[in-house]
């Protein structure tokens, strides 16, 4: 008895699925991760959130100078002039000691607003892109 068997290769099955890198599904999902941070991001004025973002494939990247600061959350100072207001171009540091930044304009924005998201939003969203896919979240 003789058998044959034909079978797509893996990146077939992943394209077909909108596996691949740079597919369907991973901009989705990296569409998806940006439009549920909205809500976390620091937003007092609203560049940051609105104004300075950039969507990729695989990354949502913040742009500004004051993004890392806001991010990370801590107070920063100018090197000279000792304030969080520093001359244009001035480096900066973290102030000794570390002091936490205050976020007024809602309680889910603040610092690290990415892992927050995730924590509160991931399985909502695993099952989202799962779908997607043709599949199913476990």
């Amino acid at each position: 008895m003789k058998v044959e068997v034909k079978m797509d290769s893996v990146g077939a099955i992943l394209r077909r699925r909108g596996l691949e890198t740079g597919g369907r599904v991973q901009r989705e999902f990296t569409i998806e991760c940006a439009k549920q941070m909205d809500p976390y991001v620091p937003a007092r004025q609203g560049t940051l959130k609105n104004v300075k973002r950039t969507i990729g494939l695989d990354y949502v990247k913040y742009d500004g100078p004051y993004a890392h600061y806001q991010y990370i959350g801590k107070l920063m100072i100018g090197i000279n002039t000792g304030s969080a207001y520093a001359k244009s171009g001035e480096p900066k540091k973290y102030a000794s000691p570390p002091k936490d930044l205050k976020y007024h304009e809602s309680p889910k924005r603040g610092p690290k607003w990415d892992k927050r998201m995730w924590s509160d939003k991931g399985e909502q969203i695993t099952a989202k892109i799962a779908a997607a896919a043709g599949g199913r979240a476990k």
